[in-house]
């Protein structure tokens, strides 16, 4: 256990020289705190999906989360606010979601320039609903309930009409 550890250390700390520059990170439009942010995009720098698996692997996406928080010019932009208050408040968006309005539900909606439309609230509700009926919802931790909720706000925020 220490030695896969200790490599996984040695590896993040041998690739963050290949790290994005806080400069470049501004420049991205769109970042998400899991692909974008933590020791999962230090290691995996060109691979959002590698990047998001190490960082709930690494440690459920706190780190990650955290580094979005306490460097944002690594990685700041509204989408981690988003990715905060998913986070912290991932159970009253999903019954907010499952009711259709909620102060959490608009702030959610609102921080990605949607805005709290019944066609908006559906495809949140949609979403919600395969993973909350999904085999292994039980199961599945805090953050990949958290993510899987980003996910879904990133997809309605692409397609809204705010």
């Amino acid at each position: 256990m220490f030695k896969k550890f200790g490599f996984v250390a040695v590896a993040g700390l041998m690739t963050l020289g290949a790290a994005v520059t806080p400069t470049e990170a501004v420049a991205q439009t769109k970042i998400n705190p899991w692909q974008h942010c933590g020791i999962g995009a230090m290691i995996f720098t060109d691979n959002g999906v590698a990047a998001a698996i190490s960082n709930i692997i690494w440690d459920l996406g706190t780190t990650a989360v955290a580094s979005a928080t306490i460097s944002p010019e690594s990685c700041g932009t509204t989408l981690v606010t988003v990715a905060l208050l998913i986070d912290s408040s991932y159970d009253q968006l999903a019954m907010e979601t499952a009711q259709g309005s909620g102060e959490h539900l608009n702030a959610a909606l609102n921080l990605v320039g949607c805005s709290a439309t019944e066609a908006n609230v559906n495809a949140l509700r949609a979403d919600l609903t395969a993973v909350a009926t999904s085999a292994n919802y039980v199961e599945m931790a805090h953050e990949e309930k958290a993510y899987s909720y980003y996910s879904s706000l990133e997809n309605v925020a692409a397609s809204c009409g705010a």
